[in-house]
């Protein structure tokens, strides 16, 4: 998902580029995801996951920088790195920079290390881990980048302050159109542990007029029909029993719903294709475990099939 999020809003790299990188970008006028192949002077094999291009105002590239995604540690990666930098460095004529994002921190400092290149020099990646990922809890700041905002609510889960991150994050998600906003939520739905994700539903299902409209915009059904349940309470005191346990059935169902659609709209926003047998065995799926494990597959598979291995 991290890629996505970068090719939604290639702002998001240079902002981790800054924050949790440490470096500083040079003077830019516009940034953009551009051709992430190497095949005009390299063989089709060095492909990296995405390249962000900063440009000053007359066009010229002032910093490439090359983003990865690591999960685990691959030696022949210390091979290819260098070649995307030296590969742009020769087709833009400008600084180059490659950024490693890995969620496992260990990972991270595998990465970091220098890649010697003999006696010409060395290549130092930068990576970044959940650790380095800024904590965002000022609405404003993440409304300018709602990616950020995103990655910072997914990597701080379990900080005391994930209140206020949660609350950033959906202030930012209320700027964005409906899609994007969709899949930006299911995707933290998915991956959030359960203390924070019955924190963000919390948020999100209150009466208060300020997350009104988000909930009813991006949430499954259950939202309204669990709140307007939950308005009729003491009404009819003798159905309460009956009422909670459909309104739980309701939220159960809507949960299925939700994890279903957050693993087609991730294997759709990978570029994955989707048989239609894989579609509905997703989709019929309604054991909340089997679908939280296969959000978590669709985010490091090859295939759609390979969630079922």
């Amino acid at each position: 998902m991290p890629i996505e999020l970068i090719h939604n809003q290639p702002m998001t790299a240079v902002e981790l580029l800054r924050d949790a990188a440490g470096v500083q970008p040079p003077s830019f006028a516009t940034v953009a995801v551009e051709a992430v192949d190497c095949t005009q002077l390299a063989p089709v094999e060095f492909r990296a996951d995405s390249v962000v291009v900063l440009r000053d105002t007359a066009g010229g590239a002032q910093l490439a920088l090359i983003v990865e995604v690591q999960n685990r540690r691959d030696a022949r990666k210390r091979f290819s790195w260098p070649v995307y930098s030296a590969v742009l460095r020769a087709r833009l004529e400008c600084p180059t920079a490659l950024m490693v994002i890995c969620p496992d921190p260990a990972v991270a400092r595998w990465c970091e290390q220098a890649i010697e290149l003999g006696p010409s020099g060395t290549i130092t990646p930068l990576a970044v881990h959940p650790g380095r990922i800024p904590l965002i809890t000022d609405p404003e700041r993440a409304r300018a980048c709602p990616e950020l905002a995103v990655l910072s609510a997914t990597a701080h889960a379990e900080r005391p302050e994930i209140g206020p991150a949660l609350q950033a994050m959906l202030a930012a998600l209320d700027t964005l159109d409906e899609d994007r906003a969709k899949l930006y939520l299911n995707y933290v739905f998915a991956v959030l542990p359960s203390v924070a994700r019955k924190h963000l539903e919390e948020i999100v299902t209150t009466t208060s007029h300020e997350y009104e409209r988000i909930a009813g915009r991006y949430l499954s059904h259950w939202v309204d029909q669990g709140r307007e349940e939950g308005r009729e309470e003491g009404r009819e005191e003798g159905r309460e029993e009956g009422r909670e346990e459909g309104r739980e059935e309701g939220r159960a169902e809507g949960r299925a719903q939700g994890e279903a659609a957050a693993i087609l709209a991730v294997l759709d926003a990978r570029g994955l294709e989707i048989s239609s047998d894989t579609r509905d065995r997703i989709t019929r799926c309604d054991d909340l475990k089997v679908l939280e494990t296969w959000v978590r597959r669709a985010v490091t598979v090859n295939s759609a099939d390979e969630l079922f291995v």
